[in-house]
């Protein structure tokens, strides 16, 4: 009778480890096939909008630049609105964005007070 029993919780552990090994590789494949997904014919991010940098400004209250088609929007965030604040004009001000979206090393205020 004890046997039965060892056998029935060995059964159900190792039916339980082979279940949740599926599940894993499905999740490691899953997150493969969208990344895959997420690049376009030459390698970049297929997507057209972009958030470069985002920054604190006080509770619920974000200031993000954001690449849309190719231009860098300066964007103010609450919890019930997006505010369009300003375009980010000039080649060397993109350009060090762009840099800033690649790196990720630069903080954003430092940024804006080097002057953009």
């Amino acid at each position: 009778m004890n046997d039965s029993y060892m056998y029935l919780l060995v059964k159900s552990i190792l039916t339980l480890v082979f279940i949740l090994g599926l599940l894993g590789v499905a999740l490691y494949a899953l997150k493969r096939f969208m990344k895959g997904q997420a690049k376009g014919k030459n390698g970049a991010a297929a997507d057209p909008i972009r958030v470069v940098a985002t920054s604190f400004l006080g509770p619920k209250k974000n200031i993000a630049v954001v690449e849309v088609a190719g231009e860098m929007l300066v964007l103010g965030l609450t919890p019930t609105s997006i505010t369009f604040l300003s375009r980010v004009e000039g080649t060397e001000a993109v350009e060090e964005l762009r840099k800033l979206k690649d790196s990720k090393r630069r903080p954003f205020l430092s940024i804006l007070q080097g002057g953009l």
